[in-house]
């Protein structure tokens, strides 16, 4: 369950000074909106999420193996899944009277069954096969003009007995093929192909979200399809020394009739919501090479590098009016409709697991404390994603700054004591053993405050935004413990008119750091200037300086303990 923490004692019982008593904020949850001495808030803002839903799933599934001939094996399943869904969730923040709720109970279910071949014949393997993907929401939705004023708008009666009709099941066939063909004794190729589908979240097709006054907020739509994916893999393994495996892949999945939204208004009658529909697709192709090390007794893992790229986009209407005239305004701005460009994001991940035996190292009192421990390391980088900062507002200029890299590493090391019948385990996990920092942009105060930041840094040269110069990324930091230090940006010294001495002032012109001292200006000493740089000291730092780093490095100690009877 989510929902706000224990109601606040608001009883000023705490003298933190002579005379000055407060409450126990900000411990305890109150809907009011209250706060700090730093203007932090401790209220009703907060605590806004709420989920009491209960969901039960029953399945029910078979399967069959049988090798009919030397070279066919046939495999076949079904499997049954019902589901009772009593949804209670939603946001409420009280003060406001702000609430988007949803309380309904519904039980859908699915059924699905498949049928596969796997051929083998001269070291050539092929899986030929075909699945069925039935879904039925088992319920009557409703059947109203999607500007019905009585449904949709503060004028909802939820006695009245609006029209309703079945919803539809849907069902979809999905081939799929999968080749392997060995090359030489070391090597082979290999292609896969498919068509996978994907039922819609079950809380969103049959969302009915509505506020306070009863007017509709989400509303959810049972009669989607099922999203639908065209997946095609192209590889080549390769064995290097024995003991290593080398792969290449290509892949490329193409996606339909994914789950998205469209707005309806109507200013006349009250009416703005968002409905489900199937508007939505995507393209996905990339290359991975892996290196794997799959045994051993000292060391395995593997190795992954992904070069990814994604294009999104979108059919239909992303806002409809009742208003014709607002329609025609709307449909003109194209742009909305448009593509959005593949911006490719390559990942890299590693895990090495190092072993020693578990006669390895010395004897003391019948136990060998460095035999059988084992060294987890887990490794992941991600190339920073691209976004649109646009504050010139120059037109088709989407994804222009990229964000910082993601890097971390954790560690896990375990040793094992067999000791008669038990075997205990004793586990060290370090999250983020090198304690790197992200930037978790829940620091910024409030709009402006994100604002400010994103002034300051020294982004590249681009016309959709007056930063001075540089090679920063969002998500970059004023180094720790180092006193801020603003840097103005100028078009020329004379126009200003009353220069800070505490400021530097950096001359678009002549592209020179500037500062005013003893009533004339100077350049800013080389070595200085390199410093604040280096240090990045000219960063405005969010203002809730508590949440700005999330990611502190955590250890946790665990024993695991077994025994044979």
């Amino acid at each position: 369950m989510t929902g706000p923490i224990r109601q606040r004692d608001t009883t000023k019982k705490y003298e933190i000074v002579p005379g000055y008593f407060v409450d126990e904020a900000p411990f305890g949850f109150d809907s009011a909106p209250k706060t700090g001495l730093t203007g932090m808030f401790f209220g009703g803002h907060s605590s806004t999420i709420r989920d009491s839903s209960k969901l039960y799933s029953y399945v029910i599934k078979a399967d069959l193996s049988s090798q009919v001939t030397r070279e066919h094996l046939i495999k076949t399943g079904i499997e049954f899944s019902y589901y009772n869904l009593n949804l209670d969730y939603g946001s409420v923040n009280l003060f406001f009277n702000d609430i988007n709720y949803v309380k309904e109970r519904w039980k859908p279910y699915r059924l699905s069954a498949y049928v596969q071949d796997k051929i083998e014949m001269l070291g050539f393997i092929a899986n030929v096969g075909i699945r069925m993907d039935l879904s039925n929401p088992n319920t009557e939705w409703y059947d109203v003009d999607p500007f019905d004023k009585s449904f949709f708008s503060s004028s909802y009666n939820p006695n009245k007995d609006y029209p309703k009709k079945k919803a539809k099941i849907d069902i979809a066939l999905s081939p799929r093929l999968g080749i392997s063909h060995p090359i030489t004794e070391n090597s082979k190729l290999y292609f896969n192909y498919g068509h996978f589908k994907q039922i819609p979240a079950y809380e969103e097709i049959f969302r009915i979200g509505r506020a306070a006054s009863g007017n509709m907020l989400n509303y959810g739509d049972p009669n989607l399809s099922q999203a639908k994916t065209i997946s095609y893999e192209l590889g080549y393994d390769h064995v290097l020394f024995g003991s290593y495996l080398l792969q290449i892949a290509a892949f490329y999945n193409d996606i339909s009739n994914q789950q998205a939204y469209t707005q309806y208004v109507s200013d006349r009658k009250g009416i703005g919501y968002f409905r489900a529909n199937n508007n939505s697709y995507e393209d996905i192709r990339g290359l991975e090479v892996s290196l794997k090390k799959t045994s051993g007794n000292w060391v395995r893992g593997f190795i992954n590098y992904t070069y990814q790229v994604n294009t999104r986009g979108a059919f239909g209407k992303q806002t409809i009016n009742e208003d014709p005239s607002q329609q025609k305004l709307i449909d003109q701005n194209t742009i909305i409709l448009y593509q959005q460009k593949p911006v490719p994001q390559p990942r890299a991940n590693a895990s090495l697991t190092f072993f020693t035996p578990k006669d390895f190292g010395p004897d003391f009192a019948g136990l060998k404390p460095f035999g059988d421990l084992t060294l987890n390391i887990l490794a992941e980088w991600k190339a920073g994603e691209f976004i649109t900062y646009n504050p010139n507002n120059i037109r088709e200029i989407i994804n222009n700054v990229q964000v910082t890299d993601y890097y971390n590493v954790d560690l896990l090391l375990s040793k094992t004591f067999d000791i008669k019948q038990f075997r205990i385990t004793l586990l060290v996990d370090i999250r983020n053993v090198f304690n790197i920092k992200r930037l978790s942009g829940a620091g910024f105060y409030d709009g402006f405050d994100q604002m400010f930041y994103l002034q300051s840094l020294h982004l590249p040269e681009s016309p959709a935004y007056d930063n001075i110069p540089g090679n920063d990324r969002v998500g970059d930091y004023r180094k720790e413990g180092v006193p801020y230090q603003p840097i103005e940006q100028i078009g020329n010294l004379a126009d200003v008119k009353d220069p800070n001495p505490s400021v530097i002032y950096y001359d678009k012109t002549n592209k020179k750091y500037m500062n005013f001292i003893n009533g004339a200006w100077s350049e800013v000493d080389s070595g200085r200037m390199k410093k604040i740089l280096d240090d990045k000291a000219y960063i405005d730092m969010p203002n809730n300086t508590s949440f700005n780093f999330l990611n502190p490095r955590q250890v946790f100690f665990g024993i695991n303990i077994s025994f044979n009877l």
